[in-house]
């Protein structure tokens, strides 16, 4: 993957659109996410809640509308220490992070990490793209010094892929969540302090 200049990006709380090369050979756009789509990231959403077991909400509990998604994205704009990032193919949409910073002042210096990918779209780096391009951005953002995510701890592929590029088991809190069966699984709290030496 290639990288721009990223001096030109954190003015904005966007990152300047760009090709990855997935390992299958697929060519797929990073790129930030606007408005324009919010139907698509409903369906995504929709579609990953329904056939994954690894995420907290459940697809009965998942009634976002695409108008709620279109404010949603635009609120996410406003600040440029916020940030979304699509992953798109043929004009489909198949990947999407979330950043959003703390919003309390002691707080402000890290924000949480939210992501999903299309079943038939994993394996293929995409998950891996989409945080590389986000640690890129968040090491050159002058408030910025740790990202943050929470993780099931069955989930053992996503916790590898987060410990790749450079996240740490920080905690976990015990059976955080009870699945319909009555079984119960563990949240893991992850983190990846910042490496801003070589912008500033």
């Amino acid at each position: 993957m290639q990288y721009v200049d990223m001096k030109r990006v954190v003015v904005m709380g966007a990152i300047i659109p760009h090709e990855f090369i997935t390992r299958n050979g697929n060519r797929v756009i990073l790129r930030t996410g606007s408005p324009r789509d919010a139907g698509a990231i409903v369906k995504l959403s929709y579609d990953v809640i329904k056939e994954n077991d690894t995420l907290i909400t459940t697809v009965e509990e998942f009634t976002v509308t695409e108008e709620q998604q279109r404010e949603f994205i635009f609120f996410y704009n406003e600040d440029p220490s916020n940030l979304i990032i699509v992953a798109e193919h043929n004009q489909n949409i198949i990947g999407l992070l979330t950043f959003q910073r703390g919003m309390f002042q002691k707080y402000a210096h890290h924000g949480t990490v939210g992501m999903i990918v299309n079943k038939n779209w994993r394996g293929n780096g995409i998950g891996k793209a989409l945080l590389t391009t986000l640690i890129h951005w968040a090491e050159f953002h002058p408030l910025l010094e740790k990202l943050c995510l929470e993780v099931l701890a069955s989930n053992n592929h996503a916790i590898a892929l987060y410990k790749s590029v450079g996240f740490i088991e920080e905690g976990r809190q015990r059976n955080q969540v009870k699945t319909f069966d009555g079984s119960y699984d563990d949240i893991v709290l992850m983190g990846k302090l910042l490496d801003r030496s070589m912008y500033f």
